[in-house]
């Protein structure tokens, strides 16, 4: 009995997994195909879902009058499929010609067997990509992307500076403002069927750059850069440099360098072209700070407006070291020190003062310190520890040995000295700085100061800067250059800083030029007429 009652059971159990299987089956059934359906779908949809890039377009770059210095415009990269290409003299030729390339350098590449694409131009035009085609040359492919273009060439190009290859900031202002100029790259991606229909469509839109709008003014920039090449070539200098700032807004309406590079053509550049050396290259001032160093002594009361100093018999000895003027000057006031540039008075007067003032002083100018409100790559200079100098050193800086500055800097001092000791900064980009005023010394000094620079251009070193019936202030400093094995006795830098009151606007103007080998050397002989040239041409310009 027990027997057949454990047998019914077994049975019963066998019937229910049956059954279990029996249900199972259709559901297994149903799933599997929807998950078979889903994946064949997706699949599909992959291998018939198509993604375009929607490129962006790097912002403009523009001077003050809304002329275009930096565009982006249309481009190819041209390449060659290396399997799909003929290897026949003829196309090599063909497209050494066209792209202007060395045939030899391309036919070493193809030869390299493991190359399987060649760039052959990253930024060829859509007249160079119309000639390929029109021969017909097979392996021949293109990408559509965009070129920077700089209309101005060389004029601005150390100044706005230029893009690498992936259309990124590599120098100058495309490098500082890279991130505001910089797009992001859109897509367009749509679902075709087999019928060649777009069933599906997303897209995301490209965000082009912004656009910069500098200070800078084209037209100026152009003379100012013409100026700077006839004075290379008249004076055989190795390099020259120029600012021109408007005094009241402290734009900066220009800022060139002689030599300079076509960025439109990077083919042969010089890579030591490419610095912004009017911001970059530093180098002692000379005669150029004893304006601001008298500034600085009277303002702290060391020394007092009427003071008389004796520089006979034009020389002195001081801690051991001679310093000596151009001749005897004899009995000097101070407005006679800046204008026959005496650095036997510069001596004697910055004795007065301690090691502490004189840093003090000319940190306030500027110097030693970063000019970041103009967004470009500067130098700090160099200005030696008030805790570190002797009493030689201190006075040396008074005439402008022992610290190093960068033109940039010295045309900032000077454009605070001539807004009645009001230090604000200088702008680049438009909008974007808005500095407060410090004052560094008093209106009534900084007014001293001026007259005694009128004196210095009409009767001392800077005659040579004047243009008739305008109004021309400023300083001339020459320096012995500083090379790693110490000064060149036969080198110099010649430079010229000052203020033209022109009838609608006054111009701050700096001119540095480097290493004059004839015609002159200094900066009444050198810098000096390269100013009075700048500005008769704005002048005759404007």
């Amino acid at each position: 009995m027990n027997f057949e009652l454990t047998s019914k059971y077994r049975e019963l159990i066998v019937w229910f997994f049956i059954f279990c299987l029996l249900i199972s089956l259709p559901v297994r059934f149903y799933f599997l195909q929807k998950y078979e359906f889903e994946t064949d779908l997706n699949k599909s949809k992959a291998s018939s879902e198509r993604t375009l890039k929607l490129l962006s377009r790097r912002g403009k770059i523009l001077d003050r009058n809304f002329q275009i210095l930096a565009e982006d415009i249309p481009a190819y990269e041209v390449g060659i499929q290396v399997n799909d290409f003929s290897f026949d003299p003829s196309h090599i030729s063909l497209i050494s010609k066209i792209l202007d390339i060395d045939s030899k350098n391309l036919k070493n590449k193809l030869s390299n067997k493991k190359r399987k694409y060649i760039v052959l131009n990253h930024n060829a035009s859509q007249d160079e990509l119309n000639k390929l085609k029109e021969e017909k040359i097979p392996g021949i492919t293109s990408i559509y992307k965009y070129k920077r273009s700089y209309p101005e060439g060389e004029i601005l190009s150390q100044v706005i500076g230029l893009t690498n290859f992936e259309n990124n900031g590599q120098e100058g202002i495309e490098l500082s403002v890279n991130k505001k100029l910089s797009g992001k790259d859109g897509f367009k991606k749509y679902v075709r069927t087999n019928k060649g229909e777009i069933i599906e469509t997303q897209i995301i839109p490209p965000n082009h750059g912004q656009d910069i709008q500098t200070t800078l003014d084209a037209k100026l920039q152009y003379l100012v850069y013409q100026e700077l090449k006839k004075a290379f070539d008249y004076y055989k200098a190795s390099s020259a440099s120029a600012i021109l700032v408007d005094l009241k807004s402290k734009d900066i309406l220009a800022m060139a360098n002689y030599p300079s590079f076509n960025p439109n053509d990077r083919r042969g550049m010089n890579p030591n072209l490419l610095a912004n050396r009017s911001a970059t290259d530093l180098f002692e001032p000379g005669s150029t700070v004893k304006p601001l160093a008298i500034a600085g002594l009277l303002q702290e009361d060391v020394i007092y407006k009427d003071i008389i100093i004796k520089t006979s018999p034009g020389y002195i000895e001081y801690e051991g070291f001679l310093t000596s003027d151009f001749k005897d000057y004899g009995t000097l006031n101070l407005s006679d020190v800046i204008s026959k540039s005496s650095n036997v008075a510069m001596v004697k007067l910055c004795d007065k003062s301690n090691s502490e003032e004189i840093i003090k002083n000319f940190y306030k100018w500027g110097f030693g310190k970063y000019i970041n409100e103009i967004f470009i790559s500067n130098r700090e200079g160099y200005l030696p520890s008030s805790a570190d100098l002797s009493a030689r050193e201190k006075v040396s800086l008074c005439y402008g040995y022992g610290l190093q500055v960068t033109l940039i800097q010295l045309v900032g001092a000077y454009t605070a000295l001539f807004s009645n000791g009001q230090f604000q900064g200088l702008n680049l980009i438009s909008g974007s700085y808005n500095g407060n005023e410090n004052e560094i010394i008093s209106s009534e000094i900084a007014e001293e100061i001026k007259i005694m620079l009128s004196e210095a251009v009409n009767n001392g070193t800077g005659r040579n800067a004047l243009v008739k019936n305008t109004r021309i202030i400023g300083k001339t400093g020459t320096t012995k250059r500083l090379t790693n094995e110490g000064y060149n006795e036969k080198s110099f830098n010649a430079s010229f800083i000052g203020m033209a009151e022109l009838d609608d606007q006054d111009y701050v103007l700096g001119i540095l030029v480097r290493d004059a080998k004839e015609n002159g050397e200094g900066g009444g002989q050198v810098a000096a007429p390269v100013f009075s040239k700048i500005i008769k041409s704005i002048q005759n310009t404007l």
